[in-house]
């Protein structure tokens, strides 16, 4: 990632520290995981709903290809309805490739 891209999660270091940092990222794993369990069962509003907070929340984490694929996601449910078991599958992989690339730029 380039300066640019870094910069929000660098902002937000700066103003809360590292240790609040550290705390807000492991409440932003923990529910991003719970959003994301299951939602193939969820109605399409709470999908559209889930999708669009997940977004707004990796963003401050800088998570580019996430916050790509949760727009996708809500943009699709808007056209489309809910989604599939296999686009949740595909949101989930994204999500934990997505986490280890935060975790080495926290731990940097």
């Amino acid at each position: 990632m380039n300066r640019q891209e870094n910069l929000n999660m660098n902002e937000y270091r700066r103003i809360f520290g590292s240790s609040k940092m550290q705390k807000l990222w492991q409440e932003f794993i923990a529910e991003a995981n719970q959003y994301l369990h299951n939602i193939e069962d969820e109605d399409a509003e709470k999908q559209q709903i889930c999708f669009h907070n997940l977004r707004a929340y990796a963003l401050v984490f800088d998570m580019v290809e996430f916050t790509r694929i949760c727009t996708e996601m809500e943009e699709s449910i808007i056209e489309f309805g809910a989604i599939s078991h296999m686009e949740a599958e595909n949101v989930r992989n994204i999500l934990q490739k997505s986490i280890l690339d935060v975790e080495q730029k926290l731990a940097g």
